[in-house]
């Protein structure tokens, strides 16, 4: 079962499922579930038939975003978090003294530095927060072009609909190019980039229009911001069909986390009035370092926010796969059984001789004599006088191997089962071990008639030999369980 609702179990109505069942379907919790032992491993079963439970996973949806926007305002002040801010701010504060202290036609520069700092910390913010991460790496900036150039570009990219209309209305409006007029004619601002403030243009924050060009902008931005840290192209960043579509799709907690960068716009503004007050008492860079960490804070917690919308809600606009959003419904949670076999022992195979009352080590170089050979009938006659566990040990798990191959050739399936069992208990690390429990389960499978103790045995090699030919053989022969 994989969606966003929790699930009581079927024998314990009042007790939430961790599990389900494969098999019958039913949702298992704590006291629902066995863990046995099938050969080398251990398995979770269902208490209710018997067969295969798998953890019950849920989408992270369950937990509403809005609950998880409340504890933002921690981001910041964590371990991790305060030296991040604290490397940024640094970082900004000499960008931006650089920018003062370089004529204007050289402020360029230091301005992108800044810009690109900024974004580039915001988006990888951005992208840690949906992937789930608690720690923050400081910053790197040390590629010029990729760490601050491409971010910059990409952030002023990603809010243009918000200053470009601004910029555009005021132009055309307030005759801003006639009223700049006067800036461009003092010498100082080709300088130091200041002129006098009588010469300043007039502000026009007192026209409603440039508020509801605001208003909307502030809707439209977080969605393209959100595009621009999950590294999707330019054309879908500018393309408002995608947006707003993108938006759509996640719904109401688009709404949810627009209304809370909205509300950290509070503490934004009074941040900037406290920094202009550290800004005045005129320390120097100190001043500059300190303003700067003032004014991050809050941008911080914003590229949190839209972090956690994706983190929650990104499948629907396609940011990674659909499975990394489900979370298992009981986290951490445990069966309560005692582990018990799984099955009894294979009963001997009436055709082996018994084995030998005093084994000796001889037999053991007898078989790798007979190995060797590939005398398979040889081999065949002195495995069942090594079962002792003394000298099972002492046999080399590729002849272990080959003795479980020729007996499965031969219909011998008892003591096939027997030799690739050991083959993979003597060396489990080995690369014997996973071709060994790959056999062995076929022999379950297709000689045996017993396909949930071979489905058991595959789920063992997918587990415990990740990325190997054996793993996704398995993986192959396992049924669906999506």
């Amino acid at each position: 079962m994989n969606d966003s609702s929790a699930h009581p179990c079927k024998r314990h109505p009042s007790a939430p499922a961790g599990w389900s069942c494969q098999d019958c379907q039913a949702s298992l919790c704590q006291d629902c579930v066995c863990v046995k032992r099938a050969q080398s491993a251990e398995y979770l079963t269902c208490a209710l038939c018997g067969g295969v439970a798998a953890r019950l996973m849920l989408h992270r949806a369950r937990i509403p975003l809005a609950r998880r926007l409340r504890s933002v305002w921690r981001f910041p002040f964590t371990s991790t978090g305060l030296p991040f801010v604290l490397a940024l701010s640094t970082f900004l504060a000499l960008a931006w003294w650089g920018a003062q202290a370089t004529f204007l036609l050289l402020k360029f520069l230091p301005a992108m530095m800044y810009l690109g700092a900024f974004w580039a910390a915001f988006f990888a913010i951005v992208r840690a927060s949906a992937a789930g991460a608690r720690d923050l790496e400081a910053p790197d900036f040390h590629d010029l072009s990729t760490h601050v150039i491409a971010p910059a570009l990409r952030g002023l990219a990603a809010t243009a609909v918000l200053w470009l209309p601004l910029l555009l209305y005021w132009i055309y409006r307030h005759d801003l190019l006639e009223s700049l007029a006067p800036v461009t004619e003092d010498p100082r601002f080709y300088v130091d980039g200041t002129a006098d403030a009588a010469t300043a243009p007039r502000n026009p924050l007192g026209d409603p229009v440039l508020w509801l060009i605001l208003a909307a902008g502030f809707a439209y931005v977080p969605m393209v911001l959100i595009l621009a840290a999950s590294g999707s192209g330019m054309f879908r960043m500018l393309n408002p069909l995608y947006v707003i579509g993108g938006a759509l799709r996640l719904g109401k907690d688009y709404g949810v986390a627009v209304g809370a960068l909205g509300v950290l716009l509070i503490p934004y503004v009074l941040s900037k009035l406290l920094a202009s007050w550290v800004l005045s008492l005129n320390l120097f860079l100190l001043s500059r370092v300190v303003a700067e960490l003032l004014i991050t804070l809050v941008p911080v917690m914003m590229a949190h926010v839209l972090g956690l919308l994706l983190y929650v809600r990104g499948d629907v606009v396609g940011y990674g796969m659909a499975s990394d959003y489900l979370e298992p419904a009981l986290p951490g949670a445990q069966p309560r059984a005692q582990p018990a076999p799984l099955h009894q022992p294979l009963p001997r195979a009436t055709a082996e001789p018994p084995p030998d009352d005093t084994p000796t080590i001889d037999g053991v170089a007898a078989l790798a004599t007979a190995v060797a050979a590939q005398d398979a009938t040889q081999a065949l006659s002195l495995y069942p006088s090594l079962r002792d566990p003394r000298l099972s040990k002492q046999v080399a798990p590729e002849h272990h191997l080959f003795v479980g191959q020729s007996a499965a050739t031969l219909g011998r399936y008892a003591l096939a089962v027997q030799a690739l069992e050991a083959a993979a208990d003597v060396a489990p690390d080995g690369p014997i071990a996973p071709r060994a429990l790959v056999l062995m389960a076929r022999l379950y499978a297709e000689r045996l008639q017993e396909p949930a103790r071979a489905d058991s045995i595959y789920r063992y090699v997918v587990h415990r030999y990740p990325n190997t030919d054996a793993s996704r053989f398995a993986q192959a022969h396992l049924p669906p369980t999506g």
